[in-house]
């Protein structure tokens, strides 16, 4: 990695694209997290457009449930520089909790991740890959990560996103919208609160979670995007079960 300014402490992820490193910034004395093109993929620029676009994006949003964007380098190598950020994904939560998370801490987890998710629907801007690998809890709270598929409403090609987390129309390549995201919610929800990883579209999570709860969970997982709660009624729905 070639980043003026900047050292690396250690190699945190590699997806099939990109290459994420714990680095040192000179600039701010502090620790952060760099996002690169994979060496072996220097010369795809696909990839190199995606980057830019995305951190393009995240240096213009400011909310405290989605991750910080520091700055976007672009020469020599393309890099995005966010936030250092503590805690777990709640992917990991989910493996040391087989039994699943108490009904109120899915519950906060669910309110700001909605919050999160409402935040980039009024820009016109779905995640599209909402899963719990891509959300980092700590000390109760809880940030959306990983911008690189946000995209606006529209028809895509079938698959974009994450399999086994897709919904049944980025699955299908129909039209997507804020339901989307709505169901992404839904499948972060239904780990959290049974201990399960998903594998496809789960059973129903009425009689594995608190009775309020799973009624959340489920209406966020009906097939029909219409059909789907908003996400301002799902932030109404979860508000007691967080107390």
């Amino acid at each position: 990695m070639n980043l003026p300014g900047y050292r690396v402490i250690e190699h945190l992820s590699r997806t099939n694209r990109f290459d994420t490193y714990e680095v040192w910034s000179d600039d701010r004395a502090c620790s952060c997290v760099a996002k690169v093109v994979r060496a072996d993929r220097n010369g795809d620029a696909k990839a190199r457009n995606a980057l830019i676009r995305e951190g393009e994006r995240l240096l213009g949003l400011v909310h405290p449930h989605i991750v910080r964007g520091y700055e976007l380098v672009t020469l020599p190598d393309v890099a995005l520089v966010m936030e250092t950020l503590d805690g777990e994904t709640v992917a990991h939560l989910v493996d040391r909790n087989p039994g699943g998370l108490p009904a109120e801490e899915v519950a906060w987890l669910g309110l700001h991740l909605a919050s999160a998710l409402r935040y980039l629907h009024a820009r016109r801007l779905l995640h599209l890959d909402v899963k719990s690998a891509n959300v980092v809890a700590d000390g109760g709270r809880a940030k959306l990560i990983d911008l690189s598929l946000a995209r606006p409403p529209g028809r895509y090609e079938p698959g974009v996103g994450t399999w086994c987390y897709l919904s049944p129309e980025q699955e299908a390549g129909e039209e997507v919208g804020p339901p989307a995201d709505v169901w992404g919610l839904g499948m972060v929800l239904y780990e959290a609160a049974t201990g399960d990883a998903v594998e496809g579209r789960p059973p129903p999570a009425r009689g594995r979670a608190a009775d309020a709860l799973a009624d959340v969970i489920d209406s966020c997982l009906v097939p029909a995007p219409a059909a789907r709660p908003t996400l301002d009624e799902v932030m109404r729905r979860l508000g007691p079960i967080a107390t």
